[in-house]
């Protein structure tokens, strides 16, 4: 008989993020304490004609430092850009050196909605005036990020980034988990990248899936979402590895769920099955039950049908506690990043975390009766310790991931 193997633990050691409300951690931390507020008027395009001339852009974000710890001049897509700043805090909070990784036992797993779409259409502009530069396609692509963190750090292993629209990053997350337990990688890489693209949100705007006010996740007067750009990137390793090296794990990948619905191009199936059997999965591969999840970081897009169903879903899973357990919609203040948005999701419950408080839901002022969540449009003191991350996707796409908090 073979013997059987110890599993190894999927360990988070570093995180980094760049969203409309934070450059850094430590400032994502305060700014999810403080419930701010990322929506602003749109300045990478003319936004004019739209639902919603107003998004989560990163107007802050300086891109300027990722280049001159490159030394490098030549000008990348701004999907690179937030990902490489992401990657950096990442690396700095985990103190690892990538290089001294072996380099076919380092992996990247990555998710993204739209990938290069920014550099995409640009080109696309300057072909129409006249002006063909190839140059501009060079990040167009959606695998550049990872292409460029496999540079960075010099790992032979597997390159994956994803593309299953709002749950791409957690599809990241998932395989970055089953590369370590199967003992495929030793570090993983993982994350996601989405930009403030023309195409995402004229698309948005014209479905009218974009509220013309704020968004407002499971409220009863909810009408929509707003759209949000960003990276965050985690540093995920084997459990032996980290301890070999005397790493802090910040939290500990113990499950996940992906499913399909197999409904709709667009809208949510109404039973609500396949978000419920996805959370059933990422808890039952835990080892955990319902009733060890203490905090759920929620998909919630502020969306009448997207917020139903999950809201039904947890009701599946939960049954009459779904109602009481602490949940939040980080989109009610950074915005729905599309594929970044299950990385966001536990790089805020990390930061919850450490912070000590379960993030608020902004903008939530009067609960629904017939799908109720335990939403505050405030922050609450509290150490979550067992997050359930959902990410709820077009194509009928639903992953769970369930961490331990540490």
């Amino acid at each position: 008989m073979i013997p059987r193997m110890k599993i190894r633990e999927a360990l988070v050691t570093g995180v980094g993020v760049v969203n409309a409300i934070a450059d850094d951690f430590d400032s994502f931390i305060e700014a999810m304490r403080a419930g701010r507020c990322g929506q602003r008027p749109i300045t990478s395009f003319d936004a004019g004609g739209l639902r919603n001339p107003r998004a989560c852009e990163a107007v802050d974000f300086d891109p300027r430092p990722v280049y001159e710890r490159r030394d490098d001049e030549r000008a990348m897509e701004r999907s690179s850009e937030l990902v490489l700043a992401a990657f950096d805090q990442a690396v700095a909070m985990a103190g690892i050196d990538l290089h001294e990784v072996a380099p076919m036992r380092g992996a990247v797993a990555m998710g993204s909605t739209l990938g290069g779409s920014v550099a995409g259409f640009r080109y696309y502009r300057a072909v129409r005036e006249g002006r063909r530069r190839p140059s501009q396609l060079r990040d167009h692509s959606m695998h550049a990020p990872g292409y460029r963190l496999c540079i960075e750090s010099g790992f032979l292993g597997p390159n994956l980034v994803f593309s299953t629209a709002c749950t791409s990053s957690n599809l990241a997350l998932a395989v970055a988990c089953d590369l370590v337990r199967a003992n495929k990688a030793d570090v993983v890489i993982a994350g996601g990248f989405d930009t403030m693209s023309q195409i995402s949100c004229s698309g948005f705007s014209v479905m009218r899936n974009v509220t013309p006010g704020v968004c407002r996740p499971f409220d009863r007067n909810r009408d929509g979402l707003i759209l949000g750009e960003g990276s965050a990137v985690l540093i995920v390793e084997a459990d032996d590895f980290a301890a070999r090296r005397g790493a802090h794990a910040l939290a500990t990948i113990r499950g996940h769920g992906i499913v399909s619905d197999a409904c709709s191009m667009t809208a949510p199936d109404p039973t609500a099955d396949g978000p419920a059997a996805c959370m059933r999965e990422a808890i039952d591969m835990a080892g955990a039950t319902p009733g060890d999840v203490d905090f759920i970081c929620a998909h919630g897009t502020g969306t009448l049908l997207n917020d139903r169903t999950e809201a039904k879903a947890l009701r599946k899973v939960f049954g009459p506690r779904s109602a009481d357990v602490a949940c939040t919609s980080i989109k009610s203040m950074l915005g729905h990043t599309l594929g970044a948005a299950g990385a966001m999701n536990a790089a805020a419950a990390i930061a919850a975390r450490r912070g000590a408080y379960i993030p608020p839901t902004i903008h939530f002022e009067e609960p629904d009766a017939r799908d109720p969540v335990a939403c505050s449009p405030e922050a609450r003191s509290g150490a979550p310790r067992h997050v359930l991350s959902n990410t709820l996707g077009f194509g009928g796409a639903n992953c769970s991931v369930l961490m331990e908090l540490h």
